[in-house]
């Protein structure tokens, strides 16, 4: 049985809020999250999850090669 709630980059099953200054200075949550284990910074977790699509491959997809 794979997990489906983990990062696509390490494996690691868990990340954590990333919390920042706010415009008056009080230590608040970003609305980012972070890998415990890669450091991957993101705002929507199937970016945590899910490989990203590359540029080249959209371009290149359906061209016939030579």
């Amino acid at each position: 049985m794979t997990k489906i709630n983990k990062c696509h980059r390490c494996g690691a099953t868990s990340y954590k809020p990333v919390i920042k200054r706010d415009e008056s200075g009080t230590m608040m949550p970003s609305g980012e999250h972070q890998c415990v284990d890669c450091g991957l910074v993101f705002t929507d977790i199937d970016e945590w999850r899910t490989v990203p699509v590359q540029k080249e491959e959209i371009q290149t997809e359906g061209q016939d090669r030579q």
